[in-house]
């Protein structure tokens, strides 16, 4: 059922939505937490890499080079922050998870960005301006991320609970 989820977040990309408002986020948290570690790495690399590669260059028409090897590697990085949550989950894990993975893809993709692109100098000023231009977006990934963990994992709880309410109530009936 995660891989689905996973697969389902991904093809939305490929249908017409906000900017930057993406359940991705919340769909690859929801995957490290639930996944075999590996099986979070490689499953994020290759369903998120074919998709960039296939809205690169059949919806934005753009090359694909190797800058796309960075962007992998800031999708994967949300899904291994989603491992905090494998062991115990909370609430206060839950919001570290959905504000450090929206961080690190910040981070890290527009890192790639400035590297690649050259539309910044290749200096610290330069990374640093790359950065304060990205930060306009922030707001709906994060908005994003928030709301796609809360309804993915809150949707888990529930079903756990129920689970465990239907066990104990089957207990008592024997």
């Amino acid at each position: 059922m995660v891989y689905l989820v996973i697969v389902l977040a991904t093809l939305s990309r490929f249908i017409p939505h906000a900017p930057d408002f993406s359940p991705v986020y919340g769909a690859l948290l929801f995957g490290g937490a639930n996944l075999k570690k590996r099986d979070s790495i490689w499953f994020t690399a290759i369903s998120l890499g074919a998709s960039d590669i296939a809205l690169a260059k059949f919806v934005y028409h753009f090359g694909v080079a190797w800058g796309e090897l960075i962007q992998i590697a800031a999708f994967v990085s949300i899904a291994m922050i989603g491992w905090v949550l494998q062991k115990r989950f909370s609430i206060g894990r839950l919001a570290f998870a959905c504000l450090a993975a929206p961080t690190a893809f910040y981070l890290i993709s527009d890192f790639g960005a400035w590297l690649e692109f050259g539309n910044f100098p290749h200096t610290w000023k330069g990374l640093v301006a790359c950065y304060v231009a990205a930060i306009p977006f922030q707001g709906r990934i994060t908005v994003s991320t928030v709301l796609f963990s809360v309804i993915l994992f809150g949707s888990q709880q529930i079903y756990a609970s129920r689970m465990e309410h239907r066990k104990h109530s089957q207990a008592l009936a024997r």
